[in-house]
């Protein structure tokens, strides 16, 4: 017992398979899907470390997604200890406003997740200006398309925040190209540039 690991002491990994549906529902990918702002903050960097996948982490996810989901809403979002806009309560976030992709920093305690990474690629592939920058919580209102990503949630648009409706209240214009681009790599219309793919032969 105790927290202090024993000499020898080695890590074991399970790997589980199941199938696995829309993450956030059948329809979100078009349709979008409604987010609250959590009362539960993301984890200061230097509490845990927050750029791991670690087990240990899915605790502040768990409150933040179980929070939105009593409340009527599809999923949460969490902020930083500084009142900053961190991520989803299991995606990245991003915003566009005027045509530019924001999202925010790893120190506001965001996962580097690969899907973050490959959409910031993909954008600026297709001549979108990114901008990884801390944002207010505010902006979240003040954006013209909001939507998240993630190896599950893949690119879901967010139509509303916290009941206010985000531009349209659809999947938007920028977001809908990124999207056309991201499942495009898997369809071989969008050009894996960057080796993501591995060709599997039957």
């Amino acid at each position: 017992m105790g927290v202090n690991p024993p000499a020898g002491y080695s890590t074991d990994v399970i790997i589980a398979a199941f199938p696995w549906g829309a993450y956030l529902g059948a329809e979100a990918l078009e349709q979008g899907i409604d987010a609250m702002v959590s009362s539960w903050n993301r984890a200061a960097p230097n509490t845990i470390p927050t750029a791991a996948k670690a087990g240990g982490n899915y605790l502040s996810s768990l409150l933040v997604g179980s929070e939105a989901r009593r409340h009527g809403y599809q999923e949460g979002i969490a902020l930083d200890v500084n009142g900053y806009i961190s991520e989803g309560a299991g995606e990245n976030l991003f915003e566009v406003k005027d045509g530019v992709l924001f999202t925010p920093p790893f120190t506001s305690s965001a996962l580097p997740g690969i899907t973050r990474d490959a959409i910031i690629k993909l954008a600026k592939e297709l001549g979108i200006e990114v901008r990884e920058q801390v944002l207010s919580r505010e902006s979240l209102y003040l954006a013209d398309e909001v939507f998240m990503s993630g190896t599950a949630a893949e690119i879901t648009p967010v139509r509303s925040v916290d009941g206010i409706q985000v531009g349209e209240g659809r999947c938007g214009p920028v977001t809908k190209r990124i999207q056309q681009a991201f499942f495009g790599l898997f369809t071989g219309e969008t050009e894996d540039k960057w080796g993501w793919l591995d060709q599997v032969n039957q």
